[in-house]
């Protein structure tokens, strides 16, 4: 059968190009860098763009071949309009650091559009949309971070960025808070507990790296072999090979000393992330992708960099401790702004910059005061981060609390305010923030209150998140109308070939692309088998209106929950054809999404059915699965859920046998009108067939 797919159509000429070629091509034609055209003698008689004279101070093998001579002008001023072009970027592709390390990497422009960048990043590089940017700024050059900070700070950084889905950024190179940062992105990856990749961009002046020649060729380099050579650097900088991408910034200059040139395009990025909203693709949100500046050590362009942070309502946190203005900041934060004067910066800056306060002017002292000012004065953005010795690192609730502190100050209306809290942290995926600072015993929760959280959770795939708000007063009867099932198959995830298989490309409404019950059952029965028939009425009269009220999410016994339908329904055939908790299960099966399928069986009144019926799915969905790894998942799934079945069968069996056998041939129109016995037997369930208590059924 034609499956269900949400792809778009690719041109010919796409389609046989690899993917190399395709990000070559596409950084060819996006992204530009600026060079000069125009050469005068030097002393040496060597063509040469002058500096002073000239734009870029770039040499003739520096730049093009294409120049005008000096004949061919008669003034040595350069007019930047005239004698200065942009040309394709000659630096791009893939840098191998030796071993396994390799990072993607371009040289660009400093007034390249940051929409064009975000391009590069998403779709071009692939990077799925950020959470949140945690940008980290601080010392240029290295400095000592105390042992036990510069193990919080790891392991605090690299929690927050695998829990949220964060992009961090940094300056890239293999120095000072960059290096730590990229030492926290090592023990991630060394670390195989780790599920999700960190991404750590490095935005680096281009001008200052050192073997940048090894970088440059016009048609990319795939990869660029490129040695940390720090012995032999001097004033210039390695690139930190435990970064996963490079936006190398050229500000169209020959200057050496051209720190600071990546600022500008670095702030318009994050300002322009910050505009894109949250959420995953196919779901609408209101929040936009927060950002946050983390804090260690750093001098005078640190301190501007958290002044601008703060003046456009960025929240900072700052790590006491990590040196220099970091602790200047953090020993003045709680005081009166009054009290922050020119002496008591001047002392503090004499503490904590040691050597280095002998070369700075009392007219920079002055300048520092008025914006640590105006930083402390804005207390709902700053924070201080202050680690005991006895703390396990608590440095991403630090980051996360900061970021809410200055949200909700922000937002004026309360109701409004936690309902963007719980957005976040169900985005972030921070079910402790929600059950802390939410879900609390003084409010009590409607179930139509949390319903939009609800399928956010779900289709994010956040099951903690599920329970949470099961337990929390949700009820499925009422979320889980038509509409909102349709729209939760019509969102399966992508990145499984589930997503194609949960839905008959047959069934669709081809000119809306809408998602029906009534497909989904024609799927469903497919994969469960032709002796059973549809789970949902053709038709919906008298369908789901006649059905019966759902259990509460209450984690009974399962034992109990199957005595209890023998009891109360004794032997006749079911002839409810809907409920809620049935749906979410089989929704969460045909995706194969073990965690959330757990949750929703447990919610399960005819649960040794529903598990069989699982077991039975998923072996149809392995044998007809054309991905490499899916199908063994898919199998461990079946098992997992073949086992759940003779779990509670066999206490069952021990509590009563008579009525325990009878759950094998009692027909379930919840699972379209067969038996548990049928169920298992089509699915060459052998184990839960060679239990006592069935075999003893069946031979009578």
């Amino acid at each position: 059968s034609s499956f269900f797919e949400d792809e778009r159509p690719q041109s010919l000429y796409c389609i046989f190009l690899s993917t190399d070629e395709q990000i070559s091509t596409w950084i060819k034609n996006n992204i530009t860098k600026k060079e000069c055209c125009r050469y005068v003698m030097n002393s040496n008689n060597v063509q040469f763009c002058n500096k002073e004279g000239c734009c870029s101070g770039y040499s003739e093998l520096d730049s093009t071949d294409k120049v005008s001579k000096p004949e061919d002008f008669k003034k040595r001023t350069c007019n930047e309009d005239k004698h200065v072009h942009e040309v394709s970027t000659d630096a791009f592709g893939v840098i191998k650091f030796g071993g396994q390390k390799s990072s993607k990497y371009v040289r660009v422009f400093t007034d390249t559009k940051p929409e064009v960048l975000y391009e590069l990043l998403t779709k071009q590089w692939k990077l799925p949309r950020p959470n949140l940017v945690i940008s980290v700024t601080g010392g240029a050059k290295n400095f000592y971070l105390k042992s036990h900070l510069k193990k919080v700070f790891h392991r605090g950084l690299i929690k927050v960025a695998q829990t949220t889905g964060a992009w961090i950024i940094t300056g890239g190179t293999n120095a000072g808070v960059m290096m730590h940062v990229g030492q926290a992105v090592r023990d991630c990856a060394l670390n195989n507990t780790m599920k999700r990749k960190i991404v750590a961009i490095g935005v680096a002046p281009w001008r200052v790296i050192h073997n940048k020649d090894k970088l440059v060729n016009e048609e990319g380099c795939f990869p660029a072999q490129y040695v940390i050579d720090t012995q032999g650097q001097g004033n210039m900088a390695c690139l930190d090979n435990n970064h996963s991408h490079f936006l190398l910034v050229d500000d169209g200059t020959n200057d050496k000393d051209a720190y600071g040139a990546e600022i500008p395009l670095r702030t318009e990025l994050e300002q322009y992330i910050s505009d894109q909203a949250l959420g995953t693709e196919g779901l609408t949100t209101t929040i936009k992708t927060l950002v946050v500046c983390v804090v260690l050590d750093g001098g005078g362009g640190t301190l501007k960099t958290i002044y601008n942070a703060i003046e456009k309502g960025t929240p900072c946190v700052i790590l006491q401790g990590s040196g220099r203005i970091a602790d200047v900041i953090a020993q003045v934060s709680g005081l009166p702004i009054n009290s922050i004067t020119t002496t008591l910066i001047k002392e503090l800056t004499k503490k904590y910059f040691g050597e280095e306060y002998k070369h700075i002017k009392d007219d920079q002292i002055e300048a520092w005061k008025n914006m640590i000012q105006k930083i402390v004065e804005k207390s709902d953005l700053l924070t201080i981060f202050r680690a005991k010795k006895d703390d396990q690192g608590v440095l991403d609730v630090a980051i996360l609390d900061a970021l809410l502190k200055a949200f909700k100050t922000a937002e004026s209306q309360e109701d409004k305010s936690w309902k963007k809290h719980l957005e976040l942290a169900i985005t972030w995926n921070r079910v402790d923030s929600a059950e802390t600072k939410i879900f609390t015993e003084e409010r009590m929760w409607k179930s139509s209150d949390l319903h939009d959280f609800m399928r956010l959770a779900l289709v994010c795939n956040k099951p903690d998140f599920v329970s949470l708000l099961l337990e929390n007063g949700l009820c499925l009867e009422d979320f889980l109308q038509d509409n909102t099932l349709c729209d939760l198959y019509k969102n399966l995830p992508n990145s499984s070939s589930t997503r194609r298989k949960a839905l008959d490309m047959n069934g669709l409404d081809q000119a809306r692309k809408e998602v029906s019950l009534e497909h989904v059952s024609n799927e469903v029965r497919h994969l469960l088998g032709k002796f059973t028939k549809h789970i949902y009425p053709s038709s919906k009269s008298g369908g789901r209106n006649t059905c019966r009220e759902d259990m509460p999410y209450i984690k009974l016994d399962v034992t109990i929950r199957s005595i209890l339908i023998l009891i109360t329904q004794n032997s006749p055939p079911l002839r409810e054809t809907w409920t809620p908790s049935r749906d979410l299960f089989l929704w969460a099966v045909v995706q194969n999404n073990k965690e959330l399928s757990k949750i929703a069986w447990d919610q399960c009144g005819d649960c040794i059915s529903a598990a069989l019926a699982a077991s039975k799915i998923l072996k149809k969905m392995a044998e007809e699965s054309i991905d490499a790894d899916e199908p063994q998942e898919m199998l461990e799934l079946a098992s997992h859920f073949e086992d759940r079945a003779i779990g509670v069968f066999s206490k069952c069996y021990k509590n009563d046998e008579e009525r325990a056998q009878k759950l094998l041939v009692r027909i379930s129109s919840l699972w379209g009108e067969t038996t548990c016995l049928r169920l298992a037997l089509e699915a060459n369930n052998k184990k839960f067939v060679a239990e006592l208590g069935v075999q003893t059924f069946q031979t009578k």
